[in-house]
């Protein structure tokens, strides 16, 4: 299926379930992932992650039934995978590995981290490795970084900060400007 650069994984997923004529338990069994993660994926809340395994298992289920019910527009399983990916935000694994390394870095705890940014520690954990995006990225994005500057006054952990993050000390002035320098470069692709 040819698409724009807006179209959502959402929407890309449900349009190829009603062009299949197919219902989640179907693509559920097919694909090998549970009907609760597929109902969660449809209904957008959850998106697999960019580079896991799910898209691609998503993708085989998709052209086995397409294949089974004779219906060749669909494509191959890599033009499918290719379509499902499109509607994915790559940038979220690029938050993650960063958000990773400037805790370990800094030695931060996911419980630590998680009371400031006011999520669940497990979640957090999720985004770190990779297997979750977070939902409001800018907002997460500015309460770790919140909590980074507020916490580390050290001047040697302030020296770590911006090594991890590519930062020059003599271009930060005040706290919030380091705030808005560790955010950006959470967000940046």
């Amino acid at each position: 299926m040819e698409r724009g650069p807006s179209v959502s994984f959402v929407s890309t997923l449900n349009e190829y379930c009603t062009l299949l004529a197919c219902s989640s338990k179907d693509l559920a069994e097919r694909s090998g992932i549970s009907p609760s993660t597929l109902s969660r994926y449809r209904s957008g809340r959850r998106t697999p992650s960019y580079d896991g395994e799910s898209v691609r298992k998503l993708a085989s289920g998709i052209v086995s039934i397409a294949r089974e019910r004779g219906i060749e527009s669909i494509g191959t399983e890599e033009e499918v995978k290719a379509d499902l990916l499109s509607g994915l935000n790559h940038s979220s694994t690029v938050f993650s590995h960063r958000l990773d390394a400037l805790m370990r870095t800094l030695q931060i705890s996911n419980v630590e981290m998680s009371r400031q940014a006011a999520v669940d520690p497990s979640y957090l954990s999720r985004i770190r490795n990779g297997r979750r995006s977070p939902a409001d990225p800018q907002g997460l994005a500015q309460r770790c970084a919140e909590y980074i500057v507020s916490h580390r006054e050290d001047r040697e952990l302030l020296r770590e900060t911006l090594e991890v993050i590519g930062g020059d000390e003599r271009g930060v002035r005040s706290a919030s400007e380091l705030e808005d320098l560790i955010a950006r470069w959470l967000l940046e692709k």
